[in-house]
C-alpha cells in the first residue's frame, strides 16, 4: 500500500470550481489533445450525485494480474451524464506473475466536454464501488491524448495498484444526455484486460456535427435559389 497523498488530476486547457448537490467540488476540464503531465489538485467529489441509470462488475485476468472493472452511469442533478469508474487488483495473472496495474483507458468520448473528479469513499451510496485503498497520489494524472478527444486515460504513476488495492472512483461528467454499452475500457501494465464499456452518445434525432453543417449549407443553398426566382420574377414583371 503506498502511502496516500493529496488527490491529484491532470490540468487540461481551463480549471474551474463548481457545486455538485450540496458537496463542494472543483473539476479539472479534461481537453481533447492533452498529455499526461503533473496534474492539478483538487477537492474530490463525496456524495451520491443522482440517479443511477446502468451499472456493470466485470472481473477478468490478464497475462501478468487480475482485476476487477466496476462502472455505472448517473444522471447527475444537472440533467447530463456522469460516468464511474474504478479499478482493484485481484491477484496474479494467468502466467503466474503479479505486477501492479498502471493505467485505464475508456472509450469513446469524441465530441464531448469531459470534467474529471474521483472519491476516495464510496461516491454512489448505494455501495456498488468500494472505498479506495490506494487512493490518487500526487502521481497521478489524466489525459486525453488524441486530438479528438476519443480516449480517456488515468495513470496512476509510481502510486499503482498491487494486489489487494483498490483505486478511487475515477467519475467523467459530461455534456452527454444519452448513453450505449459500445464503449471499450482497457487496464493497462505488462498485459491488457478489455472489455466493453459505458460510453456517451448523441441523444436520438439530434444530427451528428457533420450533418448539422451539411444543413445549413443546405439551408443557405435553398435560401439562394428563393432569393434568385424573387429577384427574376421581378425583373420580368
Amino acid at each position: 500500500m503506498k502511502p496516500t497523498l493529496d488527490f491529484a488530476l491532470l490540468a487540461g486547457a481551463a480549471c474551474f470550481s463548481m457545486t455538485v448537490a450540496v458537496v463542494p467540488a472543483s473539476a479539472v476540464a479534461i481537453m481533447p489533445g492533452s498529455t499526461l503531465i503533473a496534474p492539478e489538485a483538487f477537492e474530490p467529489m463525496m456524495a451520491s450525485q443522482g440517479t443511477l441509470l446502468a451499472s456493470d462488475i466485470f472481473a477478468g485476468s490478464a497475462l501478468t494480474f487480475g482485476a476487477t472493472f466496476r462502472q455505472a452511469v448517473y444522471l447527475n442533478t444537472s440533467g447530463t451524464l456522469d460516468f464511474y469508474y474504478q479499478i482493484s487488483h485481484t491477484g496474479a495473472g494467468s502466467l503466474g506473475s503479479n505486477q501492479e496495474i498502471r493505467s485505464f483507458t475508456v472509450a469513446d468520448f469524441s465530441g464531448f466536454t469531459v470534467d474529471g473528479f474521483a472519491s476516495a469513499s464510496d461516491p454512489d451510496g448505494v455501495g456498488l464501488f468500494n472505498a479506495a485503498m490506494n487512493p490518487p497520489a500526487s502521481t497521478t494524472s489524466f489525459g486525453r491524448s488524441s486530438p479528438d478527444g476519443r480516449v480517456v486515460q488515468t495513470d496512476f504513476g509510481i502510486n499503482g495498484l498491487t494486489e489487494g488495492e483498490t483505486s478511487a472512483t475515477y467519475i467523467f461528467r459530461t455534456n452527454a444526455t444519452a448513453f450505449d454499452r459500445l464503449g471499450t475500457f482497457g487496464i493497462i501494465d505488462g498485459s491488457t484486460i478489455s472489455g466493453t464499456s459505458f460510453q456517451p452518445i448523441l441523444a436520438a434525432g439530434v444530427p451528428e456535427p457533420a450533418s448539422w453543417a451539411m444543413m445549413v449549407l443546405g439551408f443557405g443553398a435553398i435560401g439562394a435559389t428563393m432569393r434568385r426566382r424573387t429577384t427574376m420574377r421581378t425583373i420580368s414583371a
